[in-house]
């Protein structure tokens, strides 16, 4: 493992995307992408400034995917202007893929398949395109300006991050999920614990740990500030190990030995405490979808908690599968069946309640406790309304009680 950490998976994949420049942690340094990715809300700005410009044609149009989630179905005309914009945009130029909603948010849909592989450069007008790292890629975010230059060059600058392993010690509980040790690395490092720094994971959890748990962490080392979160054991050691550049290393080690469900503040995602001291808590409404906990594991876990059950009659429950895949996969396992029997709502795949667009806004005062990644102040509504984070098996046991609950207390 020490070894492993010695040659950084990030910096080599860096290294293999060179254009011009220095590979050196601190650097500005051009690279040429293998896929560039906005949506709805970063793209069209991007746009804007290409056809302003005029230019008859992209070089990276064929390395180019948009996406329509975050205000889709549109809400109003403003995001339905926005919709059209991009289809225009792509009927002009021909992007490699064109993702019109209901089809799946980005960092779900993205990741499905084999649109990406291990050892791929993808940058993405949207923070949580770190998501990728979980399938040993570099995927790091850009801003809409930077995302119009990298599709009409086919290259973007980057600031070399420098590299940091996160070793995880210890298995958790049974009720853990990849969303818990997502909190737990947050609340060790901070909301800015990690700027600059390129995360590589590794530990024992990882030898069980499904995708969909590793997407989900990868999802939210995003709110570190860290620059991408890699797992390199997604990636054969023989070519990005032992050959890579050697740096000095700072590795954290996050003890995870034991560790039950986590549940996020009100104000921060990185201020978490473990459920037993957040228990009791009423709340109206439970979300269950997003970028981090809208795939299939996720609706397995909330089907098991709400199996034969039925939601407190003062609480709402909405759940949006992150894609039309992990839609048709939870109805044929009976999932959505389950969900529904038990009172909840189901959406197609979209970005919902998660950044304050629509269906499941909240007004003043209300409570929720969502599986998303973000929870600041105003963030799914009203600014006096608040907002828990917490893993799918929490949400599902707090739908049934009316109270943040340990699912244990639900499920014998």
């Amino acid at each position: 493992m020490d070894e492993w950490f010695g040659g950084s998976l990030g910096l080599k994949i860096l290294k293999d995307h060179l254009v011009e420049g220095m590979l050196e942690p601190g650097e500005l340094s051009i690279f040429s992408p293998d896929l560039i990715m906005g949506h709805d809300v970063t793209a069209p700005p991007a746009i804007t400034m290409i056809n302003k410009g005029g230019l008859p044609y992209l070089k990276a149009a064929d390395r180019s995917v948009l996406y329509l989630d975050h205000f889709t179905p549109p809400k109003d005309r403003e995001s339905a202007e926005a919709c059209r914009m991009i289809r225009e945009f792509n009927t002009r130029y021909r992007m490699a893929d064109y993702v019109d909603w209901g089809e799946g948010i980005c960092h779900v849909h993205l990741f499905e398949g084999e649109k990406v592989h291990p050892g791929d450069m993808i940058v993405g007008a949207d923070s949580h395109i770190t998501t990728g790292g979980a399938l040993g890629t570099y995927s790091t975010a850009i801003g809409s300006t930077d995302l119009a230059v990298a599709m009409a060059s086919g290259e973007v600058w980057i600031d070399i991050p420098k590299p940091m392993g996160v070793l995880f010690e210890g298995i958790p509980d049974v009720w853990a999920e990849g969303k818990d040790i997502s909190l737990r690395l947050i609340s060790r490092f901070g909301s800015n614990g990690a700027s600059g720094r390129g995360l590589e994971l590794d530990g024992k959890i990882l030898e069980w740990l499904a995708d969909d748990g590793r997407l989900t962490i990868a999802n939210m080392a995003c709110e570190t500030s860290a620059n991408v979160a890699i797992f390199p054991d997604r990636v054969d050691k023989g070519t990005y190990g032992p050959r890579a550049p050697r740096w000095e290393w700072d590795t954290k080690h996050i003890d995870i030995e034991g560790m039950g469900p986590q549940v996020a503040l009100p104000g921060s995602p990185s201020t978490v405490e473990p459920i037993e001291n957040v228990g009791g808590k009423a709340v109206d409404q439970v979300f269950v979808g997003s970028c981090t906990n809208g795939r299939l594991d996720d609706l397995r876990v909330l089907a098991k908690v709400l199996a034969d059950r039925t939601i407190h009659p003062d609480v709402r429950l909405l759940v949006i599968p992150g894609s039309r895949l992990v839609f048709q996969m939870a109805e044929r396992a009976g999932y959505i069946k389950t969900i529904m029997d038990a009172g909840g709502v189901i959406s197609m795949p979209t970005c919902g309640p998660c950044a304050g667009g629509f269906l499941g806004i909240l007004p003043a005062g209300e409570v929720a406790i969502s599986t998303t990644n973000r929870n600041f102040r105003g963030r799914m509504g009203d600014p006096t309304s608040k907002i828990y984070l917490s893993g799918a098996a929490v949400a599902g046991a707090s739908a049934i009680t009316g109270i943040i609950t340990h699912p244990e207390e639900v499920v014998s």
